[in-house]
């Protein structure tokens, strides 16, 4: 069957729409994106820091302003109309586009002045708030820094929506669009309070050890529960958690207060137990030998140059990252 000709639009009939997609409000395409990207109105207005009723207030406006629906509302929340993907789509070239300028300009100006974004596992927070980002910032008193903290895949999504321009995270999934531009192996440990009855044990912890405890676990979405869980596959068994929790911190509380059981990287506990607050133990080989820290960007993403130089910086000092 033939194929359709392309039909092009006459300049009487592109005029009026080209006006009212260049009168469109930047905010309001900005909503339509988050919205979009969290599924929901209520997720994109958390994610922007604002009320449900104003997002979706400012994208009814820009749908009356276009005369066409941008959103479809179904059950658990949002998903675009083909006219809505269609210019979500074409926003993010547009984002893309002004990122690229924006990064020439300031090659051109020596990066001086502007921002910086950079996402953290909650784990790597203790060894990069310090003398790693702290000395980077005092060289630089006129860059912003955008930090944002999430799991694995909530950096990786933020990475390759191109929210962040870089992440320090913890196993993250294969993908081609990510670039690993530093990387180090962990062991994971079991980490209890001392006098728990795992550290009497006198030898290395296994699975079924911890089915007989209190146990505390992150969500799928990070890297640390995702090697866990590769682990339980490998044991044909299944951890049932006490304690679900989007935290880090939370789970060290867990620990101490309630005298649970967690899993993690050894790095994401060294505070607590370079104070003595908790135990860090060995898991029996080869289960939970780990996975890796790594500082990644979006592959082919042009850094400004401010960017580049913090990359470096976090290459060079965060020694979780670093090979010896």
């Amino acid at each position: 069957m033939p194929s359709t000709p392309r039909r092009f639009l006459s300049e009487a009939q592109r005029l009026p729409l080209a006006n009212r997609l260049a009168g469109l409000d930047q905010r309001r395409l900005l909503y339509l994106h988050e919205a979009i990207a969290a599924g929901s109105v209520r997720g994109g207005a958390e994610r922007l820091g604002v009320s449900a009723s104003a997002l979706s207030r400012q994208i009814a406006r820009m749908e009356g302003e276009l005369g066409i629906a941008l959103l479809e509302r179904h059950g658990r929340g949002v998903r675009p109309t083909e006219a809505g993907a269609l210019l979500d789509d074409y926003c993010a070239e547009q984002r893309a586009r002004l990122d690229g300028v924006i990064a020439q300009l300031q090659e051109i100006t020596g990066a001086r002045r502007g921002q910086v974004s950079l996402g953290l596992g909650e784990g790597f927070l203790w060894h990069v708030m310090g003398e790693p980002l702290r000395s980077f910032v005092d060289a630089h008193p006129q860059l912003h820094v955008n930090l944002q903290v999430g799991s694995t895949d909530q950096l990786v999504a933020q990475l390759l929506d191109d929210t962040i321009q870089m992440a320090l995270m913890f196993n993250p999934p294969p993908d081609a669009q990510l670039q690993s531009h530093a990387a180090r192996r962990h062991p994971m440990r079991i980490i209890v309070r001392p006098g728990h009855p795992l550290a009497r044990l006198g030898r290395r912890v296994t699975l079924a050890d911890l089915k007989k405890h209190r146990l505390g676990l992150l969500p799928g979405g990070y890297g640390v529960r995702q090697v866990l869980l590769s682990a339980e596959h490998g044991d044909r068994m299944r951890l049932v958690p006490q304690l679900l929790t989007n935290s880090a911190r939370a789970l060290l509380h867990f620990v101490e207060q309630w005298n649970g059981v967690i899993i993690t990287a050894a790095f994401a506990a060294a505070w607590e137990v370079e104070e003595g607050r908790v135990l860090a133990l060995e898991a029996e080989p080869p289960l939970l030998e780990g996975g890796e820290a790594h500082l990644v960007t979006r592959r082919g993403r042009r850094l400004s140059p401010a960017a580049q130089q913090l990359l470096r910086h976090l290459r060079n000092k965060v020694t979780i990252v670093r090979r010896f």
